[in-house]
């Protein structure tokens, strides 16, 4: 994870420079800069992104007081969901803006989900193996790619069956990742139609 500087609403010369590194500010701008300017409009409006954000220890807290008042916001500024890897950064985003808000902004593609599939990040943000497999629908390598990081072949207690088929995932796979007939009608609660569209010849 990229190293940060000791959090806080004023930046030192170090911390300035490398907020402000590659975007439009120049350095002499930023150093002069009035603290109570360097906004979350102002942020966006000069092209300054994530990772300079947090080397400069601007994390989720510090851009809330900022007038980032919505997780969605950060992603807008270019932070995303392996920034939520970093249990660090996960745990002051949902202090600074609720669990729920957090994963509705940050896990919303496959990608998001293979990202988050088996990290701290699941427990943190309070996600289950169905909540990353609606991210998937259509995707069945990367909803085949979360089940592989989860509890091999007992991931799938309690998820919904129309999860999984709208996934795309089939009997080929599923058995690839040590899912039995039997362990997905205990898992999955299987119906005899259900199992026939998953692709098992009954």
């Amino acid at each position: 994870m990229v190293g940060r500087a000791e959090r806080g609403t004023v930046l030192d010369t170090r911390a300035r420079l490398a907020l402000f590194h590659g975007s439009s500010v120049s350095a002499e701008e930023a150093l002069a800069m009035d603290e109570g300017d360097i906004t979350f409009d102002l942020l966006m409006s000069r092209g300054v992104r994530g990772v300079n954000l947090l080397t400069a220890g601007q994390g989720p807290t510090v851009l809330r007081s900022r007038g980032a008042l919505q997780a969605a916001q950060l992603r807008q500024l270019g932070m995303d969901s392996i920034d939520l890897l970093d249990p660090d950064f996960c745990h002051e985003a949902c202090m600074a803006y609720g669990a729920r808000s957090v994963a509705d902004a940050f896990v919303v593609s496959p990608a998001d989900a293979v990202n988050v599939a088996g990290s701290e990040a699941m427990h943190i943000l309070d996600l289950d193996a169905a909540r990353l497999l609606e991210c998937c629908v259509g995707f069945p390598g990367e909803a085949a790619e979360v089940l592989a990081q989860l509890t091999p072949g007992a991931a799938l207690y309690g998820v919904p069956c129309r999860v999984v088929l709208d996934a795309g995932l089939r009997v080929d796979a599923l058995k690839r990742l040590g899912y039995s007939l039997e362990s997905v009608v205990a898992q999955l609660g299987a119906s005899g139609p259900d199992l026939v569209k998953l692709g098992y010849g009954l």
